[in-house]
């Protein structure tokens, strides 16, 4: 499924309304059970609950340790949670916002995690219909009425498979991790499930959830646009560690990496093996050219003309870049290409019959694969063409050859 603008826009939006739904969830949470008021500040003394029982209790002290913690460096609260005055009392209702943040962080990423491996067949069906889910029917029948009610007896499954997948990636699923030790309440986790599994006529969401790249953009949206605008508006350089994260909360699409790795160590292993590698056919976006040149080992720079096939150092840098399975001209957009060559990877790296640009009658000189500086090719009429649209990656396509050994 192509990431498209609309698609990345419903998916912006399902992270903005399950991110609200948990952060309205957790902030009574933490008013109503555990003493903890983020609107105002207020924390209640551990003693004067006595209503919780030793789980919630060892929660509610963790949680007070991590504003503690958080207050500590803010460097405006003295005295921690208990501190007084105008700058404890803004410094912990920033903590308790954070610590807020996190724990919808933490949830919504386990549970999109979880519907990730159902997709890839990696869990029984647990997400998909909520309570109806296949696993959870398995577990229910199972466990019997021990469990308590639908409800509870749903949260103690979400829980054994978070403690499950903990073993191999407990910095996500570990249930005892300050940062993700709440959970919400039947109601709210239910309509975090709705979202999360939403089909309409503007967007399948089960459809997205085979897709690698889904996780990454809720990474990023988890974010807002309006949040990072704020930030900007209100300083142009960023005032903690908290906004050098949002503003730069950026992800990176897939074809952006292939394009970077197989230019970077997809090049300089083509060129330790002279070209003879399979990555010439698995690296799509690896920028080959018609006449490549390797040295020797001990050579630094090798002689050449036009006569042996070589070419000169002129006739090397004029040369089309090849890209994929065709040959990129100094004409063509390089911001097209990863979008034309992202559904089959190249199978034909041959030059064509016909050179694009043949080689300028020159009489032979050496080649030098660092030529200092690099020859300038004479301007042409084309280069005025209106529209003609300049890229910062044209350099590698069109710098000479250099060999790395």
């Amino acid at each position: 499924m192509a990431f498209d603008q609309p698609t990345r826009n419903r998916l912006a939006r399902f992270v903005s309304d399950a991110r609200a739904l948990l952060t309205a969830e957790f902030t009574r949470q933490l008013q109503n059970d555990f003493g903890l008021d983020p609107a105002t500040g207020i924390v209640a003394d551990l003693g004067k609950l006595p209503f919780l029982n030793d789980g919630q209790r060892e929660t509610a002290r963790l949680l007070r340790a991590t504003l503690d913690h958080y207050v500590a460096g803010s460097g405006d609260g003295a005295g921690g949670a208990s501190g007084a005055g105008a700058n404890s009392t803004k410094a912990r209702r920033e903590a308790l916002e954070r610590i807020v943040r996190e724990q919808a962080f933490t949830v919504l990423n386990r549970l999109c995690a979880l519907r990730m491996a159902e997709a890839r067949g990696l869990l029984l069906e647990s997400i998909g219909q909520g309570t109806r889910s296949k696993g959870f029917q398995l577990y229910a029948r199972l466990a019997g009425a021990g469990l308590g009610e639908t409800g509870d007896a749903y949260r103690s499954y979400l829980f054994s498979l978070f403690d499950e997948f903990a073993v191999d990636l407990p910095v996500l699923f570990d249930r005892y991790n300050p940062q993700g030790r709440l959970f919400p309440r039947e109601a709210a986790l239910l309509a975090v499930l709705a979202e999360i599994n939403y089909t309409g006529a503007d967007i399948d969401m089960n459809a997205l959830w085979a897709e690698d790249e889904t996780i990454g953009w809720i990474y990023q949206y988890f974010n807002s646009k309006e949040e990072r605008k704020a930030m900007r508006d209100a300083s142009q350089a960023p005032r903690n560690s908290r906004e050098l994260a949002v503003r730069n909360q950026f992800f990176t699409p897939r074809y952006v990496v292939e394009f970077l790795t197989d230019n970077t160590l997809g090049r300089l292993w083509y060129e330790m093996t002279k070209g003879e590698t399979g990555l010439k056919e698995s690296c799509r976006y690896l920028v080959r050219r018609p006449v490549e040149v390797f040295l020797e080992e001990g050579e630094t720079e090798r002689l050449g003309s036009r006569d042996d096939g070589r070419g000169t150092a002129a006739d090397l840098a004029r040369q089309p870049a090849q890209h994929g399975s065709g040959f990129v001209d100094d004409d063509v957009d390089v911001v097209d290409l990863p979008a034309a060559n992202r559904q089959q990877p190249a199978t034909n790296h041959q030059p064509p019959a016909t050179s694009p640009r043949p080689l300028p009658t020159s009489p032979p000189q050496p080649t030098r694969l660092h030529p200092p500086p690099a020859p300038q090719r004479p301007a042409r009429a084309e280069d005025a063409r209106p529209g003609l649209r300049q890229h910062a990656l044209r350099p590698i396509c069109l710098r000479p050859v250099r060999a790395h050994l």
